[in-house]
């Protein structure tokens, strides 16, 4: 029996288009499951640079089983230059704010150039009973920033989180708006000791970086490639919302291509610039996802998973699944619980 999904026998007819628009942000941010955290508030005083390390090497510290995090950094007065490698330095000022999807190593000082010092020499030992506050610097300038992260759950599959620019940058002062607001806020917050705080700047963090996801795709130019440049493409995009709109659907890149007006190659063609990957493959992995999401969070049976992702079978899901993340989906669903205990 092959394994590719498609339509159950003997189910109606499912229609190649949702029925309305599909908020395809909000779907994948649902399924990946981000956790905010705030990590410290920052008063550094010119000339300074302090140095953050590759993710990769703090994570299991900062959130137990977690590979790599999402840094972000939000400037609440003054001014900083962000250095991330294969970037151009970029200038930050009050109301910017700056996210790294993948958790890259990087600098931020005042001015350009200055002789790094490594955040770890900054910080107190963990564990922190509340967000540190950090003082470092010349005695110049002064550049006050609030840095935090996020962690994502079992995104094992997701074809989303491997095609985000390694750094968003997003201007608060260019357009005012909710982001500003909320930047205040948690600064106000992050200032206080109120019950529930770490709770609440948690919450901030994740709306933060959805906001900020929202904007890049806002001011995402024609030129450029990425998920976030594939959701505003005229054409790619409406592939996507087909795609997430009706999993269980039995695509091919040739429906796909008649729904959306056009060509089999023409589509697959852009859709491989724009996501580095065939529309087929890209929707193989996002079933994926989904039934991991479903795994995790719901008690339903793998058969019944396997349907809604478009299986045909229950064995042909089994085997999909397991030849992406290396076992059967009832023994993932025992480890993502496991690690999700270990983590609370």
């Amino acid at each position: 029996m092959t394994d590719t999904p498609i339509s159950l026998p003997g189910t109606p007819a499912r229609g190649p288009s949702p029925p309305e628009t599909t908020d395809i942000l909000s779907v994948v941010l649902r399924a990946v499951r981000l956790s905010g955290s705030f990590l410290f508030r920052a008063e550094f005083s010119s000339p300074f640079c302090c140095a953050a390390p590759d993710s990769r090497l703090v994570a299991p510290l900062l959130v137990p089983g977690a590979k790599s995090l999402i840094f972000f950094h939000v400037v609440t007065e003054g001014r900083c230059v962000a250095e991330v490698e294969k970037h151009e330095p970029m200038v930050l000022g009050p109301g910017d704010v700056i996210a790294l999807p993948y958790g890259d190593a990087h600098a931020i000082g005042n001015p350009a150039g200055a002789a790094p010092t490594p955040m770890s020499k900054l910080l107190p030992p963990p564990p922190w009973p509340e967000p540190p506050m950090v003082v470092h610097g010349g005695g110049g300038e002064v550049t006050r920033i609030l840095c935090g992260f996020l962690s994502c759950d079992d995104a094992l599959f997701s074809p989303v989180l491997t095609n985000l620019p390694r750094v968003l940058c997003v201007r608060g002062r260019e357009r005012p708006s909710w982001l500003e607001t909320s930047c205040r806020y948690m600064l106000e917050e992050a200032s206080v000791h109120r019950p529930g705080g770490a709770c609440l700047l948690g919450r901030l963090a994740e709306l933060l970086f959805v906001e900020v996801l929202r904007r890049y795709i806002e001011e995402t130019g024609e030129h450029e490639i990425g998920w976030l440049a594939a959701l505003k493409d005229p054409m790619v995009g409406k592939a996507l919302e087909l795609i997430h709109g009706n999993l269980a659907h039995a695509w091919t890149v040739d429906a796909l291509g008649r729904a959306i007006g056009l060509s089999r190659s023409a589509l697959a063609e852009r859709f491989r610039h724009l996501l580095n990957e065939p529309p087929i493959q890209y929707l193989t992995r996002w079933r994926l996802q989904t039934a991991a999401q479903l795994l995790r969070d719901t008690d339903e049976g793998i058969a019944a998973i396997a349907a809604q992702v478009g299986y045909e079978s229950e064995p042909a899901f089994n085997r999909a699944f397991k030849r992406h993340a290396g076992e059967p989906p009832a023994a993932w669903r025992s480890g993502a619980r496991a690690r999700g205990r270990l983590s609370r």
